[in-house]
């Protein structure tokens, strides 16, 4: 039988040790297997990468692939799995490769899960729902629960995320569900930014409601830790203020002028509409956050301007990974 839907697990040699991966992958194989006894009409194909960045990482990286392939084929040998050793970094090689093979499988559905999340019980069989439900088309993503870590910089920023509701209506690509069609031909690789990228494919200012082909899933949730240690958080913030410089610059202008004034800086006021929804109160926390939040990305901007002048242009976005990554545990959600 051919697998109707593609799940990729990308990760890379020095994200950690083989026992942790290993772990993270028996947690995404429970929720494979749930999903598959939820939806059997429905069955998945699994794409495990593993990105390296010389060449004693890509032995490794090929070693480790044959056990965490071999771990997955043994516990559901039903199962299709595919290994995939790529250079690094970059997560949108590890998924062109993988939608390149599900093209050819004739998947209606790719998903993505990033190995820094866990997901609550039955995430992934609830994406599953809501996607066929849809017909298959659009994204669906899971809701993403905060978790703060014991740096003083991710404190900081749950608070203002609590207040000041960054770009979160959309799916992210922590935890995913495309449409095929969407993705076909892969991202392309200016875009570094995997669920901006589908972001600005499906909205669609014409429709009653432009984000109806982007969906959050309410009861797949999926927890996550925010921020890290503050100078690997700033990179993190500009890498992030770049992509949506790219984008807003890159696609039409009613795509990008909904995107800016709704999704990016809703509540904005004067410069968008006062959220209010709350109250006043919270309504002009919002808008400080949103300005402050603002200014940053001004300034990156006005960066990228002086370099056109100076004939400098900036020729890539830096990766920005985290140096120390654990995943929510049990513990951790109950702690929230």
């Amino acid at each position: 039988v051919l697998p109707a839907l593609a799940l990729v697990a990308p990760t890379y040699v020095a994200r950690g040790t083989l026992a942790e991966q290993e772990e993270w992958l028996d947690a995404l194989l429970d929720q494979l297997a749930k999903a598959g006894a939820a939806h059997p009409e429905a069955p998945f194909a699994l794409f495990v990468g593993m990105q390296w960045s010389c060449a004693q990482e890509e032995r490794e990286a090929l070693r480790r692939l044959r056990t965490l392939v071999g771990r997955a084929r043994e516990r559901l040998p039903r199962l299709p799995v595919c290994g995939l050793s790529l250079p690094g970094p970059g997560k949108p090689r590890t998924l062109n490769a993988a939608i390149e093979v599900a093209e050819a499988l004739g998947c209606v559905g790719v998903g993505w899960v990033d190995d820094d999340v866990t997901l609550a019980e039955g995430c992934l069989a609830r994406l599953v729902r809501d996607f066929l439900a849809a017909g298959c088309r659009g994204a669906m993503g899971a809701t993403k629960v905060p978790h703060t870590k014991e740096f003083a910089t991710s404190r900081l920023l749950a608070r203002a995320k609590a207040v000041a509701a960054p770009a979160t209506a959309y799916p992210h690509g922590c935890c995913i569900l495309v449409a095929t069609d969407v993705v076909s031909g892969g991202l392309p690789g200016r875009y570094v930014s995997d669920d901006g990228y589908v972001c600005f494919r499906l909205l669609d200012p014409d429709l009653p409601d432009p984000l109806a082909r982007l969906r959050l899933v309410p009861d797949a949730r999926c927890h996550y830790f925010v921020a890290g240690p503050a100078g690997e958080t700033r990179r993190r913030i500009r890498r992030l203020l770049l992509n949506h410089l790219v984008d807003l610059a890159d696609w039409p202008l009613p795509v990008a002028r909904y995107y800016f004034r709704h999704v990016l800086f809703s509540g904005l006021w004067p410069l968008t509409g006062f959220d209010g929804s709350r109250g006043l109160r919270h309504g002009v926390r919002k808008a400080a956050i949103k300005w402050l939040y603002f200014a940053w990305f001004a300034g990156v901007g006005a960066e990228l301007y002086l370099r056109g002048l100076a004939g400098r242009p900036l020729r890539r976005i830096e990766w920005a990974p985290y140096s120390a990554v654990r995943t929510p545990s049990p513990a951790d959600q109950e702690r929230r």
